[in-house]
C-alpha cells in the first residue's frame, strides 16, 4: 500500500495555528452578518465581470450626481465596494488554506480508512481460520457494517 502523505504538526504548531485562526475569527466576528440559504438565493451576485461596471457606476455618482436617486448613498456604495474587494482578497487566501486542509483530510483519511479495511479483512480471514483472539476483534469491527433497518418495529 503506497503512503502518499505523512502529515503531522507539533504541539507548538497546532497551538500557533489555533491562535492565528482564533485571531482571525475574533477580528471578523464582530463585523460579520449571517445569511441563510434563502438570503443567498435572493441577493444579486457581484462577479468578476461586474466589478469594473460597479466601479465605473459608483464613479459616475461623483461626476454626474444629478442621475443618482436620493435613496442611493454613494458613500455606502463605496464602503460596500471596498469591503467586497478586501473580502475577495482575504477569501482567496482563505480558499488556499481550505484547499490545503481539504487535501490533507481527503488523502490522509483515505489512507487511514484503507489501512483499517485491509486490517479488518485480514482479521475476518483469521477469524474464519479460528485464530485465537481474531473472532472478538472481527465482531467488534463488524459492527460498523451492520445495516440498520429503516422500518420501525411495531
Amino acid at each position: 500500500m503506497e503512503n502518499r502523505i505523512s502529515f503531522s504538526l507539533t504541539e507548538a504548531e497546532q497551538t500557533q495555528l489555533n491562535q492565528h485562526l482564533n485571531s482571525i475569527i475574533a477580528i471578523l466576528q464582530p463585523k460579520a452578518i449571517v445569511l441563510d440559504a434563502e438570503d443567498r438565493l435572493e441577493l444579486i451576485k457581484m462577479a468578476d465581470g461586474n466589478l469594473p461596471f460597479t466601479e465605473k457606476a459608483i464613479g459616475y455618482m461623483d461626476s454626474n450626481p444629478n442621475f443618482k436617486p436620493d435613496f442611493v448613498s454613494k458613500e455606502e456604495a463605496e464602503v460596500d465596494l471596498d469591503a467586497f474587494k478586501l473580502g475577495k482578497q482575504f477569501l482567496t487566501v482563505a480558499q488556499q488554506v481550505e484547499s490545503i486542509l481539504e487535501n490533507i483530510c481527503v488523502l490522509s483519511g483515505s489512507e487511514a480508512y484503507t489501512a483499517a479495511l485491509i486490517y479488518y479483512k485480514n482479521v475476518k480471514m483469521q477469524a474464519q481460520l479460528k485464530q485465537p483472539g481474531a473472532q472478538e476483534i472481527y465482531e467488534e469491527l463488524a459492527k460498523r457494517f451492520i445495516k440498520k433497518s429503516s422500518k420501525k418495529k411495531e
